[in-house]
């Protein structure tokens, strides 16, 4: 029997169901395929000769990737929501009842509903492929899994690791699935077809469901399996969801709402209060909102920084210039990417520095199970030291990290320029530093670029790359390819002061320092940003980065942009106290001590001391804040130092942390409505002062009644 997207087939009396979307690299869950299904399904039910259905893919390295996303995007009724998780839900409910074993059989990623459906079988077969991941990510999306999922995986491994995965949107592999019962078995990834024929046949002989959990003592079976334990691991998951999520995600809420309303229920109730809730986060603006980045991420995964299609070369060693910990956070990314790195410093216990720094990077990674010790091993030993520049001679790309002086780094440039071949790309770490006027001494400027790695190294996913006048084509694919090799995502900007993030931050950062010296008291300020879904506070966040980088920077900025930028004065009295520099001395806008931190007096004193301004309203304090932003984003925008709003909004989600559940910086502003907020800046601006003048760009997206998106 053919179908468009399921080919059945019958050999023996087992029934091989396979699976393939005939116009996509992936599988995905449509409605169309779903109906197919549902009549197949039907049919099998009525064939008393099937000992057995395996359900699997077509397609190699690959099960199925979940449900359509688009389908998810698209819905903006309760009801419509409803009725699509219920039509999901029918159509597992059949496979489900279906009066032999099914058998999923896993050779690639199953996730969301692919994992759904998987739950619905009543046996489950995976592979050690790298490939194979089984999760269910739906809360990523801001909504929760609404095919089963969450009603289905409780029952199978337990409350406590259902909820690890169901709240978390994490994945796991075939290994870590059969240890969990997420499987009943992983087998090895070369010989799937010969082990999944031989699970086959023993399931035929012995078709009883799998076994009772094997809890690891008996603290952990009374926790899953009784109803006080349980009604307390929902207690203890709201307590943490809430300290990481502050209340501001309603999906991981739902979740545990819905496990603690279905704790008793029959699976058919829990599956109609699973489409209840479905219903309700679908239609939501954190659902759109995450949806709207997902798709702005699978974009990015395309993305050249070029608008004609352009050939990158090859790249294999590299080399970094500054061991410090920027330096070294380059060095270990590299490193752990499978280049060999050249670690560069003027004294031995410079790059002894950054090699420890690399080292415990990778001793939190092997802590955490997130690399094995050959990996660790393998990583450590591409990473090789030189006071010189003894083995430059060889490499395709070298990385500048050392101090943020433009005299500094221009004369570093022209003696590396020496050292290295007339192809080898130069890359400078630079957060604020012109690109032009660095490479204005260089013979072979076009292989000049900046590329601006953000702090930690290792956690921060985004990387800006500066293209200069003369930076040719190639170099930036290059530069573009490599950062996507760092599994970093590259955005590229103009070269402008501050280029885009620190533009937009600086000045966020600059009016929090004024709401203090207008007697906001610093933790409140802190949970305000919070609460509007930051990950720090501003002040939190500027003595963490460094309070004299921070000053640099800001003093850039004014430099270029006049007196929108001006510095509060406050900050220059505090910048002539070397102790106050933040978390590295100790001291900043808090006091710091081992595994504590309170606000600092003594910076309270001095800003109070120039207190101009009677105490700002409450409503006021956020929307000066962000709303600062909007604005000279809207500049970046009108001078093109960024390509499309798009682009604007992952740059600062991933370089900032700005609350993804808002869909970033502009999408924030569309939905609040430009008109309004043009409206807001003016009364600001009359209360606070010509900074928050909305610029004419914004004023003309209100006066025309467009938006960002249009």
């Amino acid at each position: 029997m053919k179908t468009t997207f399921w080919n059945l087939n019958t050999n023996n009396n087992v029934a091989t169901l396979t699976l393939n979307n005939p116009e996509e690299k992936i599988n995905k869950l449509t409605p169309e395929n779903l109906t197919e299904l549902s009549s197949i399904l039907d049919q099998l039910s009525t064939q008393p000769s099937i000992q057995a259905l395996i359900i699997q893919s077509a397609k190699p390295d690959m099960f199925i990737a979940g449900a359509d996303i688009n389908e998810i995007q698209n819905i903006t009724q309760p009801l419509e929501a409803l009725e699509k998780a219920k039509a999901g839900q029918a159509v597992f409910q059949k496979l489900h009842l279906l009066p032999f074993p099914t058998i999923a059989a896993i050779d690639g990623p199953c996730l969301g509903g692919g994992l759904e459906l998987a739950l619905a079988c009543s046996h489950r077969i995976a592979s050690d492929n790298a490939k194979t991941q089984l999760g269910l990510p739906e809360v990523s999306l801001g909504i929760l899994p609404g095919f089963g999922g969450t009603q289905r995986l409780p029952k199978l491994i337990g409350l406590e690791n259902a909820l690890d995965l169901i709240v978390t949107g994490k994945s796991v592999d075939g290994p870590k699935a059969e240890k969990l019962g997420l499987v009943d078995k992983c087998v090895n990834h070369s010989f799937f077809t010969t082990e999944l024929q031989r699970f086959t046949e023993k399931v035929i002989t012995n078709p009883k469901k799998k076994s009772p959990i094997n809890y690891k003592n008996k603290l952990q079976f009374v926790l899953n399996e009784t109803w006080l334990g349980k009604q307390l691991i929902l207690v203890l998951a709201k307590k943490q969801l809430l300290k990481k999520t502050k209340g501001l995600y309603p999906a991981p809420l739902a979740i545990l709402h819905l496990l603690k309303q279905t704790l008793r229920s029959p699976l058919s109730i829990g599956l109609e209060k699973e489409a209840e809730e479905f219903a309700k986060l679908a239609i939501g603006s954190t659902s759109k909102n995450l949806i709207h980045l997902f798709f702005n991420q699978e974009t990015l995964k395309k993305y050249t920084g070029l608008s004609t299609p352009q050939t990158s070369k090859p790249i294999h060693k590299t080399g970094v210039v500054g061991a410090g910990l920027m330096g070294a956070g380059i060095a270990w990314s590299l490193a752990d990417s499978g280049f060999s790195v050249r670690l560069k410093d003027t004294e031995w216990p410079f790059i002894s520095k950054g090699y420890a720094s690399a080292k415990t990077i990778y001793d939190q990674l092997l802590k955490i199970k997130k690399r094995s010790p050959s990996q660790v091993s393998l990583g450590l030993n591409k990473i090789s030291g030189t006071l010189d520049y003894s083995g430059f001679q060889n490499i395709d790309m070298v990385f500048e990290a050392i101090v943020e002086d433009i005299a500094v780094k221009k004369a570093l440039f022209i003696e590396l320029e020496r050292q290295v071949t007339n192809s080898t790309i130069i890359a400078s770490n630079t957060s604020s530093l012109s690109i032009d006027e660095m490479a204005s001494g260089l013979q072979h400027p076009e292989r000049f670029i900046g590329m601006h790695f953000f702090s930690p190294v290792n956690r921060m996913p985004l990387v800006e790359i500066i293209a200069g006048k003369k930076t040719s084509p190639e170099t930036i694919a290059t530069t573009v390819e490599l950062a996507k090799k760092l599994k970093k995502t590259p955005i590229v900007v103009q070269n402008s002061p501050g280029f885009l993030v620190n533009r937009i931050l600086i000045p966020y950062v600059m009016e929090a320092i004024r709401l203090h010296q207008e007697g906001i008291d610093a933790e409140s300020l802190d949970k305000l940003a919070e609460r509007f879904g930051m990950p720090v506070g501003p002040l939190t966040l500027a003595d963490e980065v460094g309070l004299d980088v921070g000053y640099k920077v800001a003093h850039i900025l004014h430099k270029a942009f006049g007196s929108r930028m001006e510095l509060p004065a406050s900050f220059e009295k505090i910048m002539t106290l070397p102790e106050l520099r933040g978390k590295k001395t100790h001291m900043g806008f808090y006091l710091y001590a081992p595994n504590k931190k309170k606000p600092n007096p003594k910076m309270t004193h001095i800003l109070h001391e120039f207190k101009e301004w009677p105490l700002p309203k409450p409503n006021d304090c956020i929307d000066r804040l962000i709303l600062l932003m909007v604005n000279e984003m809207a500049r970046c925008l009108e001078e093109k130092i960024i390509e499309s709003p798009m682009h604007a909004d992952m740059a600062m989600i991933l370089g900032t942390g700005f609350p993804p559940f808002r869909g970033g910086i502009c999408r924030y502003a569309d939905q609040r409505g430009i008109k309004q907020v043009v409206q807001r800046l003016e009364e600001l601006a009359k209360l606070y002062g010509q900074r928050f003048e909305p610029c004419p760009y914004l004023v003309s997206l209100a006066t025309n009644n467009t938006s960002f998106y249009q």
